[in-house]
């Protein structure tokens, strides 16, 4: 069984909908947080979301476009934040509260939990070299899927797996094409893929929505 393994697509349709055409043959997609965010379609992404049944947990933008709280954000995902609010329905604001914090499923006999930031904090964020085999003894789970860090790793353990894929949205490792990973439960193998997809519409796109100019350019950037 094959499963796609996505995080952080924070409104941007356009890279979702090009990372989605390379996991249509997969069974199941699970998303590690952040539906929104930053990019300009939140609606649109959030109407995917439902129509694929993409499997995902809440990011702490998701949280921030709920609450209004953006204490710990810096101005510009502030401002994104506020747009997001102001521009998504109330049903896609339903949407985004029913998603909970952290989840753990069960697929045939491998157990995969699902979180955005670290096993002790939602809002940790957690690099490569910061894994260690008591993440999966603390999510009691054969395989993590974890995001946030918008950088993608995949680590072995002689315990289980931990994947962080990425952002499909705005990737932040100097990197600016999509990233997502194939999960194959069969083979308990692990594949991290990119993909390029059209920025320049997204960054038109930002600009016309009066969200900071920095959004765009630094999809360019992969940071």
């Amino acid at each position: 069984m094959k499963l796609g393994i996505i995080a952080d697509v924070h409104s941007n349709l356009i890279a979702l909908k090009k990372v989605l055409s390379e996991l249509k043959d997969v069974e199941m997609i699970i998303h590690a947080g952040d539906v929104v965010g930053y990019n300009p379609y939140p609606n649109e992404v959030i109407q995917v979301f439902r129509e694929k049944g993409i499997f995902s947990i809440l990011g702490n933008h998701d949280r921030a476009v709920i609450t209004g709280d953006t204490s710990n954000f810096n101005p510009v995902a502030a401002e994104a934040v506020c747009w997001t609010r102001n521009a998504l329905s109330d049903e896609n604001i339903s949407f985004l509260k029913s998603l909970k914090k952290r989840e753990k499923i069960k697929i045939g006999k491998t157990s995969i939990a699902v979180i955005h930031g670290s096993p002790w904090d939602d809002d940790e964020y957690v690099y490569e070299n910061g894994l260690s085999k008591k993440f999966l003894d603390e999510v009691n789970a054969e395989i993590l899927v974890y995001g946030h860090t918008h950088v993608p790793c995949l680590k072995r353990f002689e315990n289980g797996i931990i994947i962080n894929p990425g952002s499909a949205g705005q990737p932040r490792d100097k990197n600016p094409k999509a990233c997502f990973c194939i999960l194959d439960l069969d083979k308990k193998s692990a594949e991290m893929k990119r993909m390029d997809y059209d920025i320049n519409t997204v960054m038109q796109k930002i600009i016309e929505c009066k969200l900071p100019d920095i959004l765009a350019y630094r999809l360019t950037l992969g940071e």
